[in-house]
């Protein structure tokens, strides 16, 4: 058995379809977690599917996922959502990247093959953004930051394991491997409406986005403090600018420098931009350094 593969689950309705297409298309090479959160009957109907099913004791999708990691013994550490809206056939390609070693972590991107009806405008608009933010941050290459069909090393999966899970969907995973050095990638993959109810944070996923992009950038902060600290500074240093040709403009016209507080916050301003700047070179050249040192001692 070289693969785990982890399913959460809160009523979905497919889900039972979706086990049994798993353990078909991996047999007795993976073992199958369900990590669910819905009533004793619809526990029963997993049961009945002869996966190994798990009482979510935690709360939320990533605690969930990372409930059911820790109990997983396989060499590759895996998921993938039973909602109906992916193909088992794509998530082998998934899990195949991984096994050949091409990456650490891979995922699928659902914008490959993206049905007619499967993602709303906004969830587009949303998971774009928030992928975006994630790429040029952390600079990796990756095209779908909330893709519910992910494979990754078992060395990648206890890099974390010990992590507490925020609220960040599949970018917490992403997030906390790229701060670690880990390779990744992701594949297209086919997307298809959701097969019965809605999804369970539909009608929260506003501040479900801001949560995410929240937790990309607090955390972006210590993988790439020159760029967060330099942007910071340069924000304080054009406003410090604005602010003091305001003050100079009106010198001009009245001959008399009567705004002296302005022009003291434009210095204010300008100095705390400069010294942003330095304290991100500071903080990356120290982070640098210690990358360096943990290289050293693997």
């Amino acid at each position: 058995m070289y693969l785990s593969i982890v399913v959460p689950t809160l009523n979905e309705k497919d889900a039972p379809r979706t086990i049994k297409a798993l353990q078909k298309a991996f047999g007795r090479d993976a073992e199958i977690i369900v990590i669910d959160k819905s009533d004793a009957a619809y526990r029963r109907e997993l049961v009945r599917t002869g996966a190994r099913v798990i009482t979510q004791k935690s709360r939320g999708y990533e605690a969930a996922l990372m409930e059911g990691f820790r109990a997983a013994k396989g060499s590759i550490i895996s998921s993938m959502d039973p909602d109906g809206t992916y193909d088992v056939q794509d998530f082998k390609r998934v899990v195949a990247k991984v096994r050949s070693g091409e990456a650490d972590f891979c995922s699928g991107n659902r914008f490959g093959t993206l049905h007619e009806g499967a993602m709303t405008p906004s969830v587009m608009f949303g998971n774009k953004f928030l992928t975006g933010l994630f790429r040029s941050l952390y600079h990796k290459d990756m095209h779908d930051g909330l893709s519910g069909s992910f494979a990754m090393t078992r060395k990648a999966f206890e890099s974390i394991r010990d992590e507490e899970a925020y609220r960040a969907g599949t970018l917490f995973f992403m997030v906390e491997l790229a701060r670690r050095g880990f390779n990744m990638m992701d594949i297209p993959i086919s997307y298809r409406p959701r097969i019965g109810s809605m999804s369970k944070i539909a009608r929260a996923k506003p501040i479900y986005g801001m949560n995410i992009a929240r937790n990309i950038i607090r955390f972006a902060r210590d993988y790439n403090p020159l760029l967060i600290f330099g942007i910071l500074g340069v924000v304080f240093i054009v406003l410090g600018l604005i602010l003091g040709a305001l003050v100079l403009a009106a010198y001009v016209h009245t001959g008399t420098l009567t705004e002296i507080g302005r022009a003291l916050i434009s210095f204010m301003l300008i100095v705390l931009g400069f010294l942003s700047i330095l304290g991100g070179l500071l903080l990356d050249l120290l982070l640098q350094i210690e990358k360096i040192l943990m290289r050293s001692k693997k």
